[in-house]
């Protein structure tokens, strides 16, 4: 899943996120890649680490990272029309 719209990537990436097995890392870019956020599956939590605007990490359940997400993708990416979505294991 390399590019898709902004308008759907909170959705998108919020469903893949509570999907994450342990020790896959699921990040979204945008179009130069100066600013990207990264949500990892740590047991029964998601740490989501935020570049961009703000350098920050948060843990959260899977209950609150639809909504956490859809605040930070709307921050980090107020501009963007199409986005990079890549998932890796580390």
């Amino acid at each position: 899943m390399p590019w898709i719209p902004a308008s759907s990537a909170k959705k998108l990436v919020a469903s893949q996120a509570v999907k994450l097995a342990e020790g896959e890392t699921l990040r979204v870019e945008s179009f130069k890649g100066d600013r990207w956020l990264e949500v990892r599956r740590s047991g029964p939590t998601l740490v989501i680490r935020e570049h961009g605007f703000r350098d920050a990490t948060y843990e959260v359940q899977e209950s609150e990272v639809r909504q956490l997400l859809g605040k930070l993708i709307d921050f980090e990416f107020p501009r963007s029309h199409q986005l990079r979505v890549s998932k890796s294991k580390s």
